[in-house]
């Protein structure tokens, strides 16, 4: 049986079904953001051309989606595949580095002030002018900055001094989506985190922190990350098991090496990514277009 948000449409026998399935497409209802899209159709024109015609335009349809389709998961594949050469270019350098380079716990590897520890508890509620909290939700960027965060009251702090940001650290998630990772930005002294980031930082005269961000970012941390995190419901890596994590410590001058060759990746696969977005969506675009030339007697 269809749920409470499912409506059936019976077409008339003058209106074919594909008919009107192209042209309910063509509305495009959820893209512009319509909560509730029945009474919109339902006050729909629909143009009704003759069955012979209905046809005729849902044969041309059939085939042109058909093309863009497989244009699309063309375009799809080419974008995992840039995405795979990314990964593992960069996971080619660490490997090879840790069989040339000293190679630590990440306990030992850290700032000793750093005690690779987690975050606020309970944050609480959102306090205007508050002190600024990164949650797991927030390490969608490179380098994050206060712009979004929660602000909570300053005493939901209290006692979690190991956590306060100094700027520069590496911020990981270590519940949920474990392994995500941002760098705090400088505006981020002071700031705090919540449980499911651990900050991390380095020493300045033995890590350089793109060194460590690349690092953690490739498959070679990632991959111990992955088999240290457990949970069902929630996925979380504990304390002393990244703690454990081997942490890869070249000389400075080789690791300002691995941050040019890594930034270089990164930037290719970016400019690949931005050149399959673009694709995708004209894809898309072309799709719209077509149904409204169909709908608009444009279509020959």
């Amino acid at each position: 049986m269809p749920g409470p948000n499912v409506k059936i449409l019976k077409p008339r026998k003058e209106l074919d079904a594909r008919f009107l399935f192209y042209f309910l497409i063509g509305l495009d209802v959820e893209n512009k953001g319509y909560a509730d899209h029945f009474p919109l159709v339902r006050k729909s024109y629909i143009p009704l051309p003759s069955l012979e015609e209905q046809k005729r335009i849902v044969a041309v349809l059939d085939q042109a989606f058909a093309a863009l389709d497989r244009a699309r998961a063309h375009a799809e594949a080419n974008l995992a595949d840039a995405e795979e050469l990314l990964e593992n270019g960069v996971n080619e350098i660490f490997t090879a580095l840790a069989g040339t380079s000293t190679v630590m716990s990440l306990a030992d590897a850290v700032h000793p002030d750093c005690k690779l520890s987690y975050g606020i508890v309970q944050p609480g509620d959102e306090v205007e002018g508050g002190l600024p909290v990164v949650r797991p939700v927030d390490l969608k960027k490179r380098i994050l900055s206060t712009d979004g965060l929660k602000r909570i009251s300053p005493d939901r702090a209290e006692g979690y001094a190991r956590t306060r940001l100094v700027g520069g650290e590496l911020l990981l998630c270590v519940r949920g989506s474990t392994g995500e990772m941002s760098v705090a930005s400088a505006e981020l002294a002071d700031a705090n985190v919540t449980r499911g980031i651990v900050p991390i930082r380095f020493p300045d005269e033995s890590v350089l922190p793109e060194f460590a961000y690349f690092q953690l970012r490739s498959r070679y941390a990632q991959d111990q990350i992955a088999a240290g995190t457990y949970g069902a419901a929630l996925m979380q890596i504990n304390i002393k098991d990244l703690r454990k994590l081997q942490f890869i410590v070249p000389s400075i001058e080789v690791q300002h090496e691995i941050i040019s060759r890594a930034e270089l990746l990164y930037e290719r696969a970016g400019s690949l990514r931005d050149l399959y977005a673009t694709k995708l969506n004209n894809i898309a675009d072309l799709r719209q277009s077509l149904l409204q030339k169909a709908f608009s007697g444009q279509l020959i």
